[in-house]
This record gives structure tokens, sequence and C-alpha cells, in this order.
């Protein structure tokens, strides 16, 4: 049965459940689904589509029937595949078509390579009624988050910060955007016209024109069960899912900054339930229920020994897709999905400074999104209620003032693709803090005049949810992968699509404190 409609908005609630899935193979566990161990081919690229008289693919769509079959290998940063060319469906593909051949072998062909017994396909960003013109999707049982496959990208070049920083800026009307902001003019994805991508058969060596200039790439290692440490943007991360919550500890040191963080957002035995109905190539309801406890944890450390030399200022994806398998719903290898994203920004005001918070936070009530018909339904929970202070804890010694940022971004995905090429049902959790010592509070607060003294301390929380149905790739992944729909004469992409455009954004908890009140008086 279908909840109704709640003053005319449709509303997805957040509660407890729980389950568990495994499985195990000879390199390692191997989840089940429905009842069925995937395949080693399934685990690493994940599951085939599959027609169905419920449902009308858009008719620039492949369907590739071997699924992780052909596949040979994939690189890293998920942009390009490697697939059997004997393979049904492969000789199919071109610039313009869609191609589908996995879960997360989703998007928008911008070249093809032919290259022995196989064809290399580039693809670009899609959105789900790219793919899909009409069917009805919902989980019949609570899917469990608890036990999710972690796909692996350290060491895309998106994870590289000078990388990123080489990348040219998007092209003229391509804004970039504010971490959960708003984006620029919207361009689309490439499109199947002429120009939007080649086709270069093979041809004998003598005769092959050079190929243009790319980058290196490497090829996805196999995903694995469980967390381990990575490395993006010059930081040593572990990310954390899903079993008791979803989160991340930090860590940076080049010798002359220091810092190390951590970002917590605790739920118990998570699932989630979700609704999809698409009619004409259009979103008609779209709803997302992730089922959880409620706690927030965050805690900052940072030192310098360079002062106003340097500071930090990095924001970046943590490099893994922590992914469960949902299994076919009709058809559709959907799976629910978790991505991580952080920004980081230090202020020191004098060589050898230091600063250190933490605080503890419960969450209570309800969170979510639903959409019907072009109205939109967002429930937001109550609190965050105290149970430490990040003011109480803030501490630090320098001859100046210093201050420090974090923000936190985990967003829950239920769709297909894979990291920045999800097409799906997109659902975000931002938690935003900011401490400060000293006499420059005003660099992190705006302050009314007044006294400022040394002894100041001072401290922000700010919690929003984000909701879209689309895909949305952040910032830094949109610059690299523009580098490359470049080099394909593909039209560059903006970090969000569908709808709403930009994604919604609904202010959950805004709280500053000072101390002592002569800070801002």
């Amino acid at each position: 049965m279908r909840r109704p409609l709640v003053a005319g908005l449709l509303v997805v609630l957040v509660t407890v459940t729980g389950c568990t899935r495994g499985g195990a193979d000879r390199d390692g566990p191997v989840q089940q689904v429905a009842g069925e161990r995937l395949t080693e081919g399934e685990f690493r690229y994940g599951q085939a589509p599959r027609p169905h008289p419920k449902v009308t693919y858009q008719p620039d769509v492949v369907l590739i029937g071997a699924g992780a079959e052909a596949v040979r290998s994939v690189t890293v940063d998920g942009l390009t595949w490697t697939l059997d060319a004997a393979a049904g469906g492969v000789s199919d593909l071109g610039p313009g078509k869609v191609m589908f051949v996995t879960s997360r072998g989703v998007g928008r062909v911008v070249e093809v390579h032919d290259e022995g017994d196989t064809r290399r396909v580039t693809i670009a960003p899609v959105e789900l009624t790219d793919v899909i013109r009409d069917g009805e999707f919902a989980s019949d049982e609570p899917v469990p988050i608890d036990e999710p496959i972690a796909y692996s990208a350290e060491g895309a070049l998106w994870t590289d910060h000078d990388a990123v920083t080489a990348a040219s800026p998007p092209s003229p009307g391509v804004r970039p955007a504010a971490f959960g902001g708003t984006p620029g003019a919207l361009v689309r994805p490439a499109a199947g016209a002429a120009g939007a991508g080649r086709h270069r058969p093979a041809v004998p060596a003598a005769r092959r024109a050079p190929a243009p200039p790319e980058p290196e790439r490497v090829d996805m290692p196999r995903p694995s069960v469980g967390s381990r440490g990575v490395t993006a943007n010059g930081f040593t991360t572990t990310p954390r899912c899903c079993r008791d919550g979803v989160g991340a500890d930090i860590s940076y040191d080049d010798g002359e900054i220091r810092f190390v963080a951590s970002a917590m957002l605790a739920m118990r035995s998570p699932s989630a339930r979700f609704h999809l109905a698409i009619s004409g190539g259009r979103v008609r309801v779209a709803e997302l229920q992730v089922h959880g406890g409620g706690g927030l944890s965050v805690s900052i450390k940072g030192a310098s020994r360079v002062g106003t030399d340097r500071q930090l200022d990095r924001r970046f994806t943590i490099p893994v897709d922590f992914t469960v398998p949902v299994g076919l719903v009709l058809g559709i290898p959907f799976t629910l999905s978790v991505t991580q994203e952080l920004v980081v920004r230090t202020a020191f005001s004098a060589r050898d400074g230091n600063l250190s918070a933490s605080g503890a936070y419960d969450l209570r009530g309800v969170l979510g999104f639903g959409y019907r018909d072009g109205g939109w339904g967002v429930h937001r929970p109550e609190g965050p209620f105290m149970r430490s202070s990040l003011l109480d804890s803030v501490k630090g010694i320098s001859v100046g003032a210093n201050g420090a940022v974090l923000a936190y971004k985990a967003t829950f995905t239920l769709g297909i693709g894979a990291f920045g090429f999800k097409a799906g049902l997109h659902l975000g959790f931002t938690v935003s803090t900011g401490v400060a010592r000293g006499s420059a509070l005003a660099q992190f607060f705006p302050l009314a005049p007044g006294t400022r003294g040394i002894d100041c301390r001072g401290a922000s929380l700010s919690i929003d949810l984000t909701y879209s149905v689309g895909y949305v790739i952040p910032e830094p992944v949109v610059k690299v992968v523009n580098f490359f729909l470049r080099i394909f004469q593909a039209r560059p992409i903006t970090s969000s699509g569908g709808i709403p455009n930009p994604p919604g954004r609904v202010h959950v908890f805004d709280r500053k404190q000072y101390d002592p009140p002569g800070c801002v008086a």
C-alpha cells in the first residue's frame, strides 16, 4: 500500500530496522542477492540488466546481455569500460548511445575505440530518464545496508590534489558549485549529436594517427567488504560504513601543517526502502527511506609550524563507494550506495599554533524526502541534542588566533551507476563545524562590532539535508571528467542534472556559540 500524501507532499521517514547479508568466495567475501550468490564478475562490476515486459527503455539504450561477463576491465575513475567485442550488444555501442552493461556500468557513450578483440567505451553521466522511459519500481522489504561492498577509486586523477588543480576550469557558462551549493547554467550530458564523441576503429599501427594526450590511468582494483584506509588529496582517510553508522577519520601531515579529524553519523543496522515511478520519460513519484538511529559526533585537531605562510583549503571526495546490490527490480539492477565528501580549511595566524575541539549530539525523529507530480516533501529530525559541547572543548596554544573548518557530507543513493556516474534518488546529510580560539573569530563567524580578546573561543554547528532525482557529481570530480570530455570533443557537464536542479536543500540546524560574551558584545 502506498502512503497518502500529507498536505500535498510525500513524506519519507527514518526508523530503525536491521538485517544481514553475506557469502564467501575463493578471494574473500562475496555478497548474496535475493538468495543467489554473486559471481566474481558481478562482485567486481555489478549485475546485468534484463528486459522486462513492465519496463520500457529509451530507444538509444543498449543492453549488454552478457553483463559482467563481457567486462574485461574498468578504469579506476569509472570513465572507460573495456568490453569483449563479441558480446551481444557491444557492436551497437557508439557515440550518443546509452550503454547499460551492469548496475555500475551506465552512461552516455562519448567515444569508442576498437583494440583487437575488445571495444573500449568511454561514458559520461546520464539521468534516470535517459535510461528508463516507463516503469514503476519499489522495494518489497527493507534493503539492509550494514554490510556493503567497498569499491575503491584510489588512484583516480580526481583524488590527486595537483591533478584537480591542473585541470582547466569549466567552459564558459559552467560555474563551479560550492559545497552543496548552486551550480551555474545547466549543460546536459553529452548527447548523440554529431561531434559529441568519436568512434575510432582499429587500424594498422603504421597508419594509426597519434592518440590525443591522456594522463595515465589505472584499472579499478578488486572490491572488498569492510573499511580500509585510502589516500585522497594528500589526506589519509578511513571511511566507515554502515552497521554502526557512516563516517570517516582523516589525517594530514606534511611536516608543516598537521590536521586530524573525524565525523560520524551514528546508525543502528541501517536499511532503506524506495519507490520510483517513471512515465513517458518523466519522474512521477520518487521516495527514499533510510532507516537507522540518530547521533552525530565530530572532532578536529590542527597544528601549524608556518602560521600565515600557508593554510589548508581542500575539498575532496573520499574514493570509496560503499554499495549494496538490491537485486533485479523488473529487470533493473538497482543498488543502494553511500559516498562521502569533505571540506577542510585552516587559519593559523602564528607559528607553532594548535587547536582542538570535539562534540557529540543526539538526533531524533525522521529524515527523508519524497516527490510526487511536482510536489516535494522533506521531514526534518529533532535536535541535535547536545551530549558534549564543541565550544566547551575548544583548546589551543598560540600567540595569535587559530581556526579550522570541517564540512562533511554523506550521500545515500538508490539507483544505477558508480561513483560520480550514479543516476538515481539522492539524499544528502551535511554537517559543517567551525572552531576558533583567539582574536580572529570574524574570519569564521559574522560577529557584531565589539571587543574580541585573545581568549575568545567560538564554535559553530550546522546541518543540512539535500535531495534530488538525477545525477550529482562532486565538483573536483567534474573538473577531471570535463578534462577527459574535452579530449573526446564532447560537451562538458555540470555537477548535477535532474530534478530539482540544483538539488533541493533544507536547513535543519544552525548554531554559533562564543565565550566569553565580550567576544560578540
